[in-house]
Parts: C-alpha cells; structure tokens; sequence
C-alpha cells in the first residue's frame, strides 16, 4: 500500500491512516481484533528533524510592503497579509472565515474556527482592522448569500491555493528589496511561524504564544524555542564563560622558512598538550635535546644558495 519514491514523512502519514482505520475496524468487529492490533503494530520510521523557517521582522515588511498602492485586489491582499501576520491563523481558518467572525468596534478582534472545531479570538491590530473596514466596503460577492470574508477576483470564495498563490507573488517581488528572502519557500504557515517566532521575542509567555495560535499541545510550540539564535545569544550572554588554561606550543623546525633564530632557519608550528617548547638564547645557533626529552626539536640548516 505504500509507494516507491515516498518520503518517510508520506509514509509515516499514510500509516497513521491505517491505524486508524484498523482501530475503527477492531470496535466494529471484536472478532479482528488481533489481525487488527498486529497492524497497529507496524511502528513509524525516523524523520529528520528540520527546524522551522520564518521571517524576520524587516523580511515580512518588505512582503507587506510589495503589495502595490493602487490595483484591483490590493486592498484585499494588504488585508489578507496584514490578517494572518496579526493572528498567526493557519490558511484553512482564514479561507473559512465569515464576514460575522469580524468585530471592528473600539475593541477590534477576529473568532477562528480551529482544528477540532475549538474557537479562539484574537485581537487585531488598528492598523489590522482599518484595512479589513477598507476591504468590506469593496467585497463584491458573486451571490449576496455567500459569507466568506475573502474572495477572488470572480467574487467567489477564496481558496487555501489562492492565498498561497497571492503570498507566493508579494514574496517574490520582495526578494528584489530584500534580498535575504532568495531561497526561503514564503507560504502561509511560513507567516505562522513568523508570528509565533516574533511573539516570543516580544517577551511573551510560551503557554500564551500556544493558546494564542490554537496548539492543542504546549510541546508543539517549543519547537520555536529551538530556532530563535537572538534568544539564544542572550541566553549565552546571561551565563559567564568558564576559564580555559592556555595550552604551550611546542615547535619543530622544518627547513623552507626563515626564522628570526638563525640565518636560514626554517620553523613549522606544532601543538603539543603537555610540553614545554625551547626558546632561541642566541642568534647564531640552538642547541637541541637528547632523544629521552619530551619535546623532540629537529635542527636543520639550510644550505646557501
């Protein structure tokens, strides 16, 4: 049942399929249910641990700022942008957002439906909401009855590849401003990384960072804690670096180098942990030690030329 040519993370996807599945199955019918815990039985494979990218804070402006003054979606797209910057939301919350999840009073604020069917309200930014009032006062459903905040060009619903298509061009325009996003795959849960990445630099609680974007499990977001190298230079920082002893340098003469040692000296540097390298007394020669010693020095004169 499993293809060649998979990744392990398709395969580990299409087993948690069948596990489930035979779980359904063993309640259905007692009967299978030994056949059906061996097959539960057949255990994932190892994955690389990749960690996750995100923009910086100068990348995502530059992204926001690709969208241009003027044209037919620009300011659906700036709303769009400014939306999932601001709550972190995953691109199928958004695309399944209504017009009455909106409240743009005083106290502006969104509702999300998320995994589980669990709510969750965030609260926006003024700058947040005044684009969103923009945009409804030009939203132009094809039927009056479709609630969908965000729609496409033809006046119907917004679909997660079209919010992927939009991000995907602002982002390439960007790279021309801001060359540090060549090379980094911008989607929408690259945003949600970004938002959870730039909450926690702003001093904010773990536990709220996770209740904020909806993870069921507070381990899912410590794997933000692992990327951020500014937080952990200032871990680093906090915590004094112990004193390392110096180590001597023993030296070996070699012959093709000059040294200040003697005309026509040649010297090559070699480390050595627990000895004690000889010094010139005199320019016009050096005296080895016997073949017992601990640090072996060879002496050899170059010929003139």
């Amino acid at each position: 049942m499993l293809c060649g040519g998979c990744c392990v993370r398709t395969r580990n996807a299409r087993l948690a399929a069948i596990r489930t599945f035979f779980s359904f199955l063993a309640r259905e019918d007692p009967a299978l249910l030994p056949q059906c815990q061996r097959i539960r039985g057949i255990p994932l494979k190892r994955t690389e641990h990749k960690t996750v990218e995100y923009l910086e804070e100068k990348e995502i402006q530059t992204v926001l700022d690709a969208v241009p003054a003027s044209g037919r979606t620009s300011i659906r797209d700036t709303a769009l942008l400014l939306l999932l910057y601001n709550t972190g939301a995953r691109v199928s919350e958004v695309v399944t957002l209504k017009v009455t999840d909106l409240r743009l009073d005083d106290a502006p604020q969104v509702k999300l439906l998320g995994k589980g069917q669990k709510h969750r309200s965030c609260p926006l930014w003024p700058e947040t909401a005044a684009a969103l009032r923009a945009y409804l006062q030009q939203r132009a459903p094809q039927d009056p009855r479709l609630d969908q905040l965000f729609l496409n060009a033809n006046g119907l619903a917004l679909t997660r590849f079209g919010v992927r298509h939009i991000l995907r061009k602002y982002a390439a325009h960007a790279q021309l401003a801001c060359p540090s996003l060549t090379g980094k795959r911008v989607s929408p849960h690259t945003i949600r990384h970004t938002t959870a990445m730039h909450l926690l630099r702003s001093g904010n609680e773990v536990n709220m960072v996770s209740y904020w974007l909806g993870h069921a499990d507070i381990n899912t977001t410590h794997i933000y804690l692992e990327i951020d190298m500014e937080m952990k230079r200032q871990m680093l920082q906090k915590a004094e670096a112990p004193t390392a002893n110096s180590h001597p340098v023993a030296k070996t003469w070699y012959p093709g180098v000059a040294d200040s040692c003697g005309e026509g000296t040649a010297i090559m540097w070699s480390q050595s942990a627990h000895e004690q390298p000889k010094t010139c007394t005199n320019r016009g020669g050096i005296s080895s030690t016997s073949h017992n010693s601990k640090l072996h020095i060879t002496l050899v004169m170059l010929s003139s030329t």
